[in-house]
């Protein structure tokens, strides 16, 4: 029995030999460079295997590919959280033999992190064979964007209107969200390895509708979907109604080199007028719009402007 007693005795002072706050920092810190080992042997296990399934997963479009290599991720990711978490324990219960003596809590949080900062060098950083899948995902060629696509890929795109249009120079209509009323691919055509597309567009916020007709080019390189590279404005104008143009009355005023285009507003809404106007100096016919407020009078033309010789009226309508 006085032989047993002495053999645990001898065990307990070996055991306290062996623990110190060195030793067991490092202890804390391998545990949780075991996690990361860990993890990262087990995400190129999965992403060899996703490599070596990719043509059987029958992808149609890379960000599909991109999200069943997250999912692939986010299950290495999990173990990882739990393997992390059990090592914050150890570590929490390894430290708590110190509490109270500066020394050994320095010592062993010194060895930790000493330990910790050299395994986490041996380690394999960023995600394995993620170049591969990169390339493997770059081969797959999304569909064609449709029409809904290009509705949707077209908000927050600016369309501006051409030389001798009817509004002022630096206007542009900002695409937002609903105001895609009617939307045509008019054509669609391959050059080389990108896509153009001639689209008509009705566009209409709180006024008056506006048809536009743009050219789209799409490209694909490194982008996970077709992507508008830039947007054409080729042509811009409002769709004509009709229910306002008895609201409007126009009269040439004024005298020779000053002539000026008076509108009078008749109805109880704000209306702009689009036409045409020929000057007293020349054969070139120009285009305008101009605002009348409800039941005021605006002009175009006259002193320090374009004198009219004559005009014409193309639309009155709801700005």
């Amino acid at each position: 029995m006085k032989g047993k007693k002495l053999f645990f005795i001898y065990c307990v002072l070996l055991f306290i030999s062996c623990s110190s706050p060195e030793s067991d920092g490092k202890k804390a810190a391998k545990k949780f460079c075991d996690c990361e080992k860990e993890f990262i042997e087990n995400l190129s296990k999965e992403t060899r295997k996703f490599i070596s399934d990719f043509a059987d997963y029958g992808f149609t479009t890379r960000l599909e590919a991109r999200e069943k290599s997250k999912e692939l991720i986010d299950k290495a990711s999990r173990e990882y959280g739990s393997c992390v978490q059990k090592a914050q324990q150890q570590y929490s219960k390894l430290k708590g033999k110190y509490v109270g003596n500066y020394g050994k809590t320095t010592k062993f949080e010194y060895a930790y992190n000493a330990k910790k900062s050299f395994d986490e060098q041996e380690i394999q950083r960023g995600i394995p064979n993620q170049m591969a899948i990169n390339d493997l995902i770059l081969t797959i060629i999304p569909p064609i964007p449709n029409a809904e696509k290009i509705k949707q890929d077209l908000l927050g795109r600016k369309i501006t209107e051409q030389p001798n249009g009817y509004h002022r120079q630096g206007w542009y209509w900002e695409i937002k969200d609903g105001e895609i009323k009617e939307i045509q691919i008019i054509s669609e055509n391959k050059q080389a390895n990108d896509y153009l597309f001639e689209v008509r567009l009705v566009l209409q916020a709180n006024g008056s509708a506006h048809e536009a007709f743009v050219n789209l080019t799409y490209v694909l390189h490194q982008h996970d979907d077709w992507t508008i590279d830039f947007l054409e404005s080729k042509q811009v104008s409002i769709v004509k109604t009709g229910k306002y143009d008895n609201c409007v009355t126009s009269q040439r005023k004024g005298w020779s080199g000053e002539f000026y285009l008076e509108f009078t507003n008749h109805c109880d809404v704000a209306l702009v007028v689009g036409g045409m106007v020929l000057s007293e100096f020349g054969n070139e016919w120009k285009k305008f719009s101009t605002v009348v407020n409800a039941s005021a009078t605006s002009s175009v033309g006259g002193l320090f402007s374009v004198s009219v010789r004559d005009y014409q009226i193309h639309f009155v309508e709801r700005p």
